[in-house]
Formats: C-alpha cells, sequence, structure tokens
C-alpha cells in the first residue's frame, strides 16, 4: 500500500512539474511575441495592441512582474502619444493600479519600478501643469534618483531627469549638466541589448535633450 502511495506521489510530483515548464514555455512565448509586437509601433492604435497583449500576459500570469511593468508603461505611454484624448485619465488611473501591483511584487527590478513611477509622475504633470507641477514635481525627482541609486547602470532615469528638468524654470532646475548627463546616458544606453526579461526602452529621448545650451 505504501509502494502505491509513494508512485502516486511521484506521478502527481512529475504532472506537475511538466505542467510548471509547460506554463513557463507559454509565458516566454507570449513575452517574445509581445515584445518584439512593441518594437514594431507605429501608431497610437498599435500601442493600444501591445498594452491589451501585456494586459492579458499580467492577468494570466500574475506571479511574473515584466508584463504588470509593461501594462503601466505602455498605459502611461499612451498618454503622451495621445495627450488630448479622453481616455487619458482613465489610462493613468491604469497605470497606477499597476505601479502599486509592481510595488508588491518582491521580484520587481525596484530600480526600473522607481524609474516607471517617475516617468509615471511625469505624465501626470503634463496632463495638468499648474496642479500636479507642484505637487509632483518633488515625488518626480525623488523616483527618478532613488532609481539611479538602487541602479546606476539604469540608463532611464538619467535621461528621464534630464529630459524632465530641462522642461521646467531655470530657478526649478538642479545643477546637474546636461551634455554630462546625456553622454552618461548614451554610454548606458550603448550597453544595453534587446531582452525579453527586462525593460531597454527609452532611448529616443537622447535626441530630445537639448544638451548644446549647456
Amino acid at each position: 500500500m505504501k509502494t502505491l502511495s509513494l508512485l502516486a506521489l511521484m506521478i502527481t510530483l512529475s504532472m506537475a512539474m511538466q505542467l510548471t515548464a509547460q506554463d513557463e514555455a507559454a509565458y516566454i512565448k507570449a513575452m517574445e511575441a509581445s515584445v518584439d509586437q512593441l518594437d514594431k509601433v507605429q501608431s497610437a492604435a498599435d500601442l493600444q495592441v501591445c498594452k491589451n497583449s501585456f494586459e492579458r500576459i499580467a492577468g494570466s500570469y500574475d506571479k511574473q512582474w515584466l508584463p504588470t511593468y509593461y501594462t503601466a508603461y505602455l498605459n502611461t505611454e499612451l498618454v503622451y502619444w495621445e495627450m488630448k484624448s479622453d481616455q487619458n485619465n482613465m489610462r493613468l488611473a491604469e497605470a497606477e493600479k499597476y505601479l502599486k501591483r509592481l510595488d508588491e511584487m518582491e521580484d520587481a527590478d525596484r530600480s526600473e519600478v522607481e524609474n516607471l513611477w517617475g516617468y509615471y509622475y511625469m505624465c501626470r504633470i503634463s496632463q495638468d501643469p499648474e496642479t500636479m507641477g507642484q505637487q509632483l514635481f518633488q515625488p518626480t525627482v525623488t523616483k527618478f534618483e532613488t532609481s539611479m541609486a538602487l541602479n546606476p547602470e539604469n540608463p532611464r532615469p538619467v535621461i528621464l531627469l534630464t529630459f524632465f528638468e530641462q522642461n521646467l524654470p531655470p530657478f526649478l532646475q538642479s545643477k546637474r549638466n546636461r551634455a554630462e548627463e546625456k553622454k552618461k546616458a548614451e554610454a548606458l544606453f550603448s550597453k544595453e541589448k534587446k531582452s525579453y526579461s527586462q525593460p531597454y526602452w527609452g532611448k529616443y529621448f537622447l535626441q530630445m535633450i537639448n544638451a548644446d545650451s549647456e
């Protein structure tokens, strides 16, 4: 009887391991397809399709942080692509919901999460500068600085903070040299490769920095 029970346990464990491997393979395949799709985006409609894809993956694999991250990122990014859309309040609410979920995920890359909070705050300010500027100015800077402290090799907070400060009134800008910060970000971006397991977006901000004015 004990032999049969042990055999049944071994079969159950074997089946569980097989299902786990199948789930992992399905997750990887879905992420690869969605990341490849994101790289080919040319319109807000394309971006919406990508957001929906990552959202479905996040729903199916709620222990994986990266699809949740991309869902938050793309809800934010859609606001930048369609600054006057009547869907932007909803998009920002969705982005915040997924960002809060990321905060609870122990395996999430903390530098990337902090940076994405900064990007989200920056987006909120862009939608209502008079109201949100004063409220979210310092939290935005703090999130980017925290992200850099957590991972000095992360180029995103470097370039995003530089871009953010570029658009501030002179009396609110820090003493950071914009040209030097841009060169630093360029060097960090040059080390990054396409990845299905880590974010790698943001290089286009290099073209949006007026470094020559420094």
